[in-house]
């Protein structure tokens, strides 16, 4: 039984890095970025054609400082795949934030510097000059809500009109080395669950209406990775998942910040949200 996956790296890796139609992966430091390029090549590996890029960091186990490059990194994989001339950002965490292996999302709204409620007025009185347009919003899940997550983002989108969401969630991966130390960027949106078997509805540029980014760590494996029999399938995590999904979302909404708020140091950003 295949292990199931968010990472298409770890999808192209299970067909044993051999040369596939439609398929391209670079390497470069910290960085692979797989390019899914036709049908062919999205079929194979079970992925919607765009990008997936996979940054490698340190272990969020064992982290005591971000400012120690990663935000930099984070910052600029992001920029690479926020579509030119975007103006304005809505920041979606998605999973259960009473469920800490899936909390990721949640926690990451409460590192984000949202600034569109901000007046002009404000702005100039607080010094910090042009400040990007950045909203944020937590959509719990199906069942606290009785609403499909792709149906509350639609509707926060149709009331502000971003141009473009960035959307958090916490992935599954198939090999337990990428867990705590593995970022996954994609331009292709989201299917919230899909790497657990709890398929939702897809929240992409074709389902909202706007461009979206996914950003996620992995905080799950498929106990199918210990097990060949595929009998009572389950996602196991480890101990230190509490450290991982708040250290993780300490990166991604920090990442976020020094992305978007390109005035402000990410020192006095941090002093802002931490």
């Amino acid at each position: 039984m295949q292990s199931r996956t968010d990472l298409a790296l770890e999808c192209y890796e299970s067909e044993e890095k051999a040369e596939i139609d439609g398929v391209t992966v670079e390497e470069e430091g910290n960085l692979t970025t797989v390019k899914i390029t036709n049908e062919s090549g999205a079929k194979k590996l079970s992925k919607p054609i765009g990008s997936y890029i996979t940054l490698k960091v340190n272990s969020f186990v064992n982290d005591t400082d971000i400012f120690d490059g990663r935000l930099d990194d984070f910052a600029h994989v992001l920029r690479s795949l926020i579509p030119r001339d975007t103006k304005s950002v809505l920041v979606v965490g998605l999973g259960n934030k009473n469920i800490t292996a899936d909390s990721l999302g949640p926690k990451v709204s409460r590192y984000v510097f949202s600034t569109r409620h901000i007046t002009a007025e404000l702005k100039k009185e607080s010094g910090f000059g042009e400040l990007f347009s950045v909203a944020s919003v937590e959509t719990g899940v199906l069942g606290e809500t009785g609403i499909e997550t792709a149906e509350i983002i639609k509707g926060v989108a149709g009331q502000i009109a971003p141009s473009c969401i960035v959307a958090v969630d916490a992935l599954a991966a198939s090999s337990v080395d990428r867990l705590g130390n593995t970022v996954q960027f994609s331009d292709t949106g989201i299917i919230p669950g899909s790497g657990v078997g709890n398929h939702r509805h897809e929240i992409s540029e074709k389902t909202i209406g706007v461009p979206v980014i996914s950003v996620g760590i992995p905080t799950v494996v498929s106990t199918s990775l210990f097990s060949q029999s595929g009998e009572d399938e389950a996602f196991v995590t480890p101990r230190e998942i509490d450290r991982i999904s708040e250290q993780g979302a300490k990166l991604i909404g920090m990442g976020i910040n020094v992305c978007f708020q390109k005035g402000i140091d990410s020192e006095t950003l941090y002093a802002l949200v931490g």
